[in-house]
Protein backbone atom coordinates (compact mmCIF):
# COMPACT_ATOMS: atom_id res chain seq x y z
CA UNK A 1 0.00 0.00 0.00
CA UNK A 2 1.32 3.39 -0.99
CA UNK A 3 2.08 5.73 1.86
CA UNK A 4 0.75 9.25 1.50
CA UNK A 5 3.33 11.85 2.51
CA UNK A 6 1.56 14.88 3.97
CA UNK A 7 2.20 18.15 2.20
CA UNK A 8 3.35 21.05 4.31
CA UNK A 9 1.42 24.27 4.02
CA UNK A 10 3.26 27.01 2.06
CA UNK A 11 3.21 29.21 5.18
CA UNK A 12 5.04 26.53 7.17
CA UNK A 13 7.63 26.03 4.42
CA UNK A 14 8.11 29.82 4.31
CA UNK A 15 8.94 30.02 8.01
CA UNK A 16 11.15 26.92 7.97
CA UNK A 17 13.25 28.28 5.11
CA UNK A 18 13.59 31.61 6.90
CA UNK A 19 15.65 29.82 9.55
CA UNK A 20 18.30 28.73 7.04
CA UNK A 21 21.49 30.65 6.19
CA UNK A 22 21.95 31.99 2.68
CA UNK A 23 24.35 29.28 1.50
CA UNK A 24 21.75 26.61 2.42
CA UNK A 25 18.97 28.54 0.68
CA UNK A 26 21.01 28.54 -2.53
CA UNK A 27 20.96 24.74 -2.47
CA UNK A 28 17.26 24.70 -1.61
CA UNK A 29 16.45 26.65 -4.77
CA UNK A 30 17.25 23.48 -6.72
CA UNK A 31 14.70 21.33 -4.87
CA UNK A 32 11.71 22.33 -6.98
CA UNK A 33 10.23 25.23 -8.91
CA UNK A 34 7.96 26.24 -6.04
CA UNK A 35 10.88 26.57 -3.64
CA UNK A 36 12.87 28.52 -6.22
CA UNK A 37 10.00 30.99 -6.68
CA UNK A 38 9.58 31.29 -2.92
CA UNK A 39 13.25 31.91 -2.11
CA UNK A 40 13.70 34.45 -4.91
CA UNK A 41 10.45 36.24 -4.07
CA UNK A 42 10.96 39.81 -2.85
CA UNK A 43 8.80 39.24 0.24
CA UNK A 44 10.94 36.29 1.31
CA UNK A 45 14.19 38.16 0.59
CA UNK A 46 13.12 41.07 2.81
CA UNK A 47 11.86 38.78 5.56
CA UNK A 48 15.18 36.91 5.59
CA UNK A 49 17.10 40.21 5.68
CA UNK A 50 15.11 41.26 8.76
CA UNK A 51 16.76 38.41 10.71
CA UNK A 52 19.91 40.61 10.86
CA UNK A 53 22.66 38.02 10.74
CA UNK A 54 25.53 40.49 10.95
CA UNK A 55 28.98 39.77 9.52
CA UNK A 56 32.30 41.57 9.04
CA UNK A 57 33.95 42.03 5.67
CA UNK A 58 37.61 43.01 5.70
CA UNK A 59 40.75 43.14 3.60
CA UNK A 60 43.99 41.73 4.96
CA UNK A 61 47.17 41.18 2.94
CA UNK A 62 45.28 41.84 -0.32
CA UNK A 63 42.76 39.07 0.43
CA UNK A 64 39.10 39.69 1.26
CA UNK A 65 37.49 37.84 4.18
CA UNK A 66 34.15 37.53 5.95
CA UNK A 67 33.41 36.32 9.46
CA UNK A 68 30.35 36.12 11.69
CA UNK A 69 29.90 38.86 14.27
CA UNK A 70 28.15 36.39 16.58
CA UNK A 71 31.28 34.23 16.55
CA UNK A 72 33.31 37.21 17.71
CA UNK A 73 30.91 38.42 20.40
CA UNK A 74 29.67 35.14 21.86
CA UNK A 75 32.78 32.96 21.70
CA UNK A 76 36.47 33.29 22.38
CA UNK A 77 37.75 35.68 19.68
CA UNK A 78 41.00 33.71 19.55
CA UNK A 79 39.16 30.65 18.16
CA UNK A 80 36.99 32.31 15.55
CA UNK A 81 37.13 31.21 11.92
CA UNK A 82 36.96 33.20 8.71
CA UNK A 83 35.71 32.35 5.24
CA UNK A 84 38.13 33.53 2.61
CA UNK A 85 37.02 35.27 -0.57
CA UNK A 86 40.30 35.58 -2.48
CA UNK A 87 39.02 38.22 -4.89
CA UNK A 88 41.55 40.41 -6.61
CA UNK A 89 41.48 44.13 -5.86
CA UNK A 90 43.70 46.83 -7.30
CA UNK A 91 45.96 49.02 -5.19
CA UNK A 92 43.51 51.93 -5.44
CA UNK A 93 40.46 50.00 -4.24
CA UNK A 94 38.59 51.15 -1.16
CA UNK A 95 35.47 50.01 0.64
CA UNK A 96 32.80 52.74 0.77
CA UNK A 97 30.09 51.09 2.86
CA UNK A 98 27.21 48.64 2.99
CA UNK A 99 23.42 48.54 2.80
CA UNK A 100 21.18 45.46 3.18
CA UNK A 101 24.04 43.06 2.58
CA UNK A 102 25.44 44.86 -0.46
CA UNK A 103 28.92 46.38 -0.38
CA UNK A 104 30.17 49.29 -2.48
CA UNK A 105 33.82 48.99 -3.51
CA UNK A 106 35.47 51.76 -5.53
CA UNK A 107 38.24 50.66 -7.87
CA UNK A 108 40.45 52.14 -10.54
CA UNK A 109 38.36 50.56 -13.32
CA UNK A 110 34.92 51.25 -11.86
CA UNK A 111 32.62 50.66 -8.92
CA UNK A 112 31.53 47.22 -7.71
CA UNK A 113 28.23 46.65 -5.91
CA UNK A 114 28.86 43.25 -4.40
CA UNK A 115 27.01 40.76 -2.19
CA UNK A 116 29.75 38.75 -0.42
CA UNK A 117 27.23 36.13 0.74
CA UNK A 118 25.81 35.24 -2.66
CA UNK A 119 29.00 36.37 -4.48
CA UNK A 120 26.95 38.28 -7.03
CA UNK A 121 28.44 41.50 -8.34
CA UNK A 122 27.22 44.45 -10.40
CA UNK A 123 29.84 46.63 -12.07
CA UNK A 124 29.04 50.35 -12.36
CA UNK A 125 30.86 52.60 -14.81
CA UNK A 126 30.65 56.32 -15.43
CA UNK A 127 30.34 59.10 -12.89
CA UNK A 128 33.28 61.48 -12.95
CA UNK A 129 35.72 60.78 -15.79
CA UNK A 130 39.32 61.83 -16.42
CA UNK A 131 41.03 64.05 -15.40
CA UNK A 132 39.09 63.46 -12.14
CA UNK A 133 40.50 60.45 -10.27
CA UNK A 134 38.80 58.26 -7.65
CA UNK A 135 40.96 59.69 -4.85
CA UNK A 136 39.53 63.13 -5.74
CA UNK A 137 35.97 61.91 -5.09
CA UNK A 138 34.20 61.28 -1.78
CA UNK A 139 31.60 58.52 -2.14
CA UNK A 140 28.55 57.37 -0.28
CA UNK A 141 26.36 54.29 -0.74
CA UNK A 142 22.95 53.54 0.69
CA UNK A 143 19.40 52.27 0.32
CA UNK A 144 16.30 54.41 -0.23
CA UNK A 145 13.27 52.48 1.06
CA UNK A 146 10.56 54.71 -0.47
CA UNK A 147 11.66 53.91 -4.03
CA UNK A 148 13.30 50.57 -3.12
CA UNK A 149 16.52 51.74 -4.77
CA UNK A 150 20.23 51.62 -4.01
CA UNK A 151 22.24 54.75 -4.77
CA UNK A 152 25.88 55.71 -5.12
CA UNK A 153 26.65 59.36 -4.32
CA UNK A 154 29.87 60.84 -5.72
CA UNK A 155 31.11 64.27 -4.57
CA UNK A 156 34.07 65.70 -6.48
CA UNK A 157 36.48 67.21 -3.94
CA UNK A 158 37.96 69.71 -6.40
CA UNK A 159 34.72 71.49 -7.37
CA UNK A 160 32.02 69.99 -5.05
CA UNK A 161 29.95 68.80 -8.01
CA UNK A 162 27.69 65.88 -7.16
CA UNK A 163 26.45 62.92 -9.17
CA UNK A 164 24.05 60.21 -8.01
CA UNK A 165 23.80 56.74 -9.54
CA UNK A 166 20.58 54.74 -9.25
CA UNK A 167 20.92 50.96 -9.45
CA UNK A 168 17.24 50.73 -10.40
CA UNK A 169 17.59 52.94 -13.49
CA UNK A 170 21.28 52.42 -14.21
CA UNK A 171 21.73 56.17 -14.75
CA UNK A 172 24.07 58.77 -13.29
CA UNK A 173 22.50 62.19 -12.84
CA UNK A 174 23.77 65.54 -11.64
CA UNK A 175 22.23 67.12 -8.56
CA UNK A 176 22.68 70.50 -6.94
CA UNK A 177 26.34 71.13 -6.15
CA UNK A 178 27.45 70.29 -2.66
CA UNK A 179 27.92 73.29 -0.35
CA UNK A 180 31.52 74.49 -0.15
CA UNK A 181 33.01 71.52 1.69
CA UNK A 182 36.21 69.60 2.33
CA UNK A 183 35.31 65.91 2.53
CA UNK A 184 38.35 63.78 3.35
CA UNK A 185 36.55 60.45 3.80
CA UNK A 186 33.69 58.50 2.27
CA UNK A 187 30.24 58.88 3.80
CA UNK A 188 28.34 56.84 6.37
CA UNK A 189 24.88 55.47 5.54
CA UNK A 190 22.04 55.47 8.07
CA UNK A 191 18.24 55.59 7.68
CA UNK A 192 18.08 56.89 4.12
CA UNK A 193 20.85 59.49 4.41
CA UNK A 194 24.60 59.70 3.85
CA UNK A 195 26.68 61.53 6.46
CA UNK A 196 30.11 63.11 6.02
CA UNK A 197 32.48 65.17 8.13
CA UNK A 198 33.20 68.49 6.41
CA UNK A 199 36.64 69.56 7.60
CA UNK A 200 37.02 73.30 8.13
CA UNK A 201 40.35 75.13 8.51
CA UNK A 202 41.28 75.64 12.16
CA UNK A 203 37.84 74.55 13.37
CA UNK A 204 35.69 71.50 14.12
CA UNK A 205 34.34 69.75 11.02
CA UNK A 206 30.67 70.21 10.15
CA UNK A 207 28.42 67.13 10.08
CA UNK A 208 26.62 67.23 6.74
CA UNK A 209 23.98 64.81 5.43
CA UNK A 210 22.52 63.99 2.03
CA UNK A 211 18.92 62.72 1.87
CA UNK A 212 18.77 59.91 -0.74
CA UNK A 213 15.05 60.46 -1.44
CA UNK A 214 14.88 64.25 -1.63
CA UNK A 215 18.54 64.54 -2.78
CA UNK A 216 19.01 67.59 -0.57
CA UNK A 217 21.60 68.58 2.04
CA UNK A 218 21.40 69.51 5.70
CA UNK A 219 23.68 69.95 8.71
CA UNK A 220 23.62 68.15 12.05
CA UNK A 221 24.44 70.02 15.24
CA UNK A 222 27.47 68.95 17.27
CA UNK A 223 27.30 67.50 20.77
CA UNK A 224 28.85 69.53 23.63
CA UNK A 225 32.36 68.07 23.48
CA UNK A 226 34.88 68.29 26.30
CA UNK A 227 37.65 70.82 25.98
CA UNK A 228 40.92 69.85 24.36
CA UNK A 229 42.32 68.83 20.99
CA UNK A 230 40.24 66.03 19.53
CA UNK A 231 39.74 63.86 16.45
CA UNK A 232 36.19 63.09 15.32
CA UNK A 233 34.81 60.02 13.55
CA UNK A 234 31.25 59.11 12.58
CA UNK A 235 29.71 55.77 13.49
CA UNK A 236 26.48 53.87 14.12
CA UNK A 237 25.52 52.41 17.48
CA UNK A 238 22.17 50.68 18.08
CA UNK A 239 20.92 51.99 14.71
CA UNK A 240 21.63 55.59 15.75
CA UNK A 241 24.21 58.07 14.54
CA UNK A 242 27.15 58.44 16.89
CA UNK A 243 30.37 60.46 17.05
CA UNK A 244 33.63 59.16 18.43
CA UNK A 245 35.54 62.06 19.98
CA UNK A 246 39.13 60.95 20.61
CA UNK A 247 41.66 62.76 22.82
CA UNK A 248 45.24 61.62 22.27
CA UNK A 249 46.60 63.46 25.34
CA UNK A 250 43.98 61.85 27.60
CA UNK A 251 44.23 58.50 25.76
CA UNK A 252 40.45 58.10 25.66
CA UNK A 253 37.47 58.25 23.31
CA UNK A 254 34.05 59.66 24.17
CA UNK A 255 31.12 58.19 22.22
CA UNK A 256 28.16 60.52 21.70
CA UNK A 257 24.86 59.09 20.41
CA UNK A 258 21.98 61.00 18.79
CA UNK A 259 19.01 61.00 21.16
CA UNK A 260 16.30 62.51 18.95
CA UNK A 261 15.55 66.14 18.06
CA UNK A 262 19.23 66.72 17.24
CA UNK A 263 20.18 66.21 20.90
CA UNK A 264 23.13 64.08 21.96
CA UNK A 265 23.85 61.75 24.86
CA UNK A 266 27.37 60.98 26.07
CA UNK A 267 26.89 57.23 26.00
CA UNK A 268 30.29 56.09 27.28
CA UNK A 269 34.04 56.67 27.21
CA UNK A 270 36.72 54.08 26.47
CA UNK A 271 40.35 54.31 27.54
CA UNK A 272 43.04 53.50 24.99
CA UNK A 273 44.95 50.23 25.52
CA UNK A 274 48.14 50.69 27.52
CA UNK A 275 50.36 49.60 24.62
CA UNK A 276 48.91 52.09 22.10
CA UNK A 277 51.43 53.72 19.79
CA UNK A 278 50.25 57.31 20.17
CA UNK A 279 48.57 57.81 16.79
CA UNK A 280 45.87 55.08 16.72
CA UNK A 281 42.37 55.80 18.07
CA UNK A 282 38.93 54.25 18.25
CA UNK A 283 37.57 55.27 14.88
CA UNK A 284 34.67 52.98 13.93
CA UNK A 285 31.79 51.15 15.62
CA UNK A 286 30.15 48.03 14.18
CA UNK A 287 27.54 46.74 16.61
CA UNK A 288 26.58 46.21 20.24
CA UNK A 289 25.24 42.92 21.56
CA UNK A 290 22.41 42.32 24.01
CA UNK A 291 25.09 41.31 26.51
CA UNK A 292 26.79 44.70 26.52
CA UNK A 293 29.69 43.94 24.16
CA UNK A 294 30.68 46.52 21.53
CA UNK A 295 32.58 45.57 18.40
CA UNK A 296 34.74 48.47 17.25
CA UNK A 297 38.00 49.40 15.58
CA UNK A 298 41.19 50.79 17.11
CA UNK A 299 43.64 51.86 14.43
CA UNK A 300 44.01 48.87 12.09
CA UNK A 301 42.79 46.38 14.71
CA UNK A 302 39.34 45.07 15.68
CA UNK A 303 38.48 44.80 19.35
CA UNK A 304 35.61 43.98 21.71
CA UNK A 305 34.77 46.32 24.57
CA UNK A 306 32.74 44.79 27.41
CA UNK A 307 30.49 47.35 29.12
CA UNK A 308 30.02 45.04 32.10
CA UNK A 309 33.65 45.13 33.26
CA UNK A 310 35.23 47.82 31.01
CA UNK A 311 37.60 45.23 29.49
CA UNK A 312 39.07 45.43 25.99
CA UNK A 313 39.93 42.31 23.96
CA UNK A 314 41.64 42.42 20.58
CA UNK A 315 40.74 39.95 17.82
CA UNK A 316 44.17 38.72 16.78
CA UNK A 317 43.13 37.36 13.40
CA UNK A 318 41.66 40.71 12.34
CA UNK A 319 44.64 43.02 12.71
CA UNK A 320 46.57 45.12 10.22
CA UNK A 321 43.41 45.45 8.11
CA UNK A 322 43.22 48.12 5.42
CA UNK A 323 39.43 48.30 5.53
CA UNK A 324 36.65 46.74 7.53
CA UNK A 325 32.87 46.95 7.11
CA UNK A 326 29.90 45.30 8.81
CA UNK A 327 27.04 43.94 6.71
CA UNK A 328 23.91 41.83 7.09
CA UNK A 329 23.94 38.43 5.42
CA UNK A 330 21.22 38.62 2.77
CA UNK A 331 19.76 37.33 -0.48
CA UNK A 332 19.54 40.86 -1.86
CA UNK A 333 21.06 41.00 -5.31
CA UNK A 334 22.64 43.97 -7.07
CA UNK A 335 20.15 45.35 -9.55
CA UNK A 336 20.31 47.41 -12.71
CA UNK A 337 21.66 47.01 -16.24
CA UNK A 338 25.36 46.94 -15.28
CA UNK A 339 27.64 43.93 -15.70
CA UNK A 340 26.28 41.35 -13.27
CA UNK A 341 27.54 37.89 -12.55
CA UNK A 342 28.21 35.36 -9.85
CA UNK A 343 31.82 34.46 -9.14
CA UNK A 344 32.62 30.92 -10.16
CA UNK A 345 36.43 30.89 -9.99
CA UNK A 346 39.33 32.43 -8.12
CA UNK A 347 39.84 35.05 -10.80
CA UNK A 348 37.52 36.81 -13.22
CA UNK A 349 39.20 38.17 -16.29
CA UNK A 350 38.70 41.77 -17.28
CA UNK A 351 36.34 42.53 -20.14
CA UNK A 352 38.23 45.74 -20.85
CA UNK A 353 40.32 43.94 -23.46
CA UNK A 354 43.69 44.03 -21.67
CA UNK A 355 43.53 40.52 -20.25
CA UNK A 356 44.13 41.69 -16.69
CA UNK A 357 42.13 40.60 -13.68
CA UNK A 358 39.54 42.86 -12.14
CA UNK A 359 38.28 43.09 -8.58
CA UNK A 360 34.75 42.15 -7.75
Amino acid sequence: MDVQVPTLLPEIIFHILLLLPVHSLFRCKSVCKDWYKLITNETFVKAHLAKKNKCLFYKKKDVLHTCSVNELLLHNPMSKTSINYPLIVDDFARLVGSANGLLCIVQLQGISIYNPTTRICNRVYGGFVAPVRHYQVAYGFGYESHTDDYKVVAVCKTNNKVKVYSLKTGIWKKVTDFPDANLLQDGLFLDGSIYWLDYLPNNLPNIVSFDLLKETYSQVTHPPYDEGEKRLDLGVLEDRLCILSSYAEKALTNIWVVDGNDSWTNSLFIMYPQDHDGWARFCQTYCISNYGKILLRFGYRICIYDLNNSSLTFVNDIDDCQWVCSFDESLVSPIGPGLRYRLRSWKVKSRMGDGSSIAI
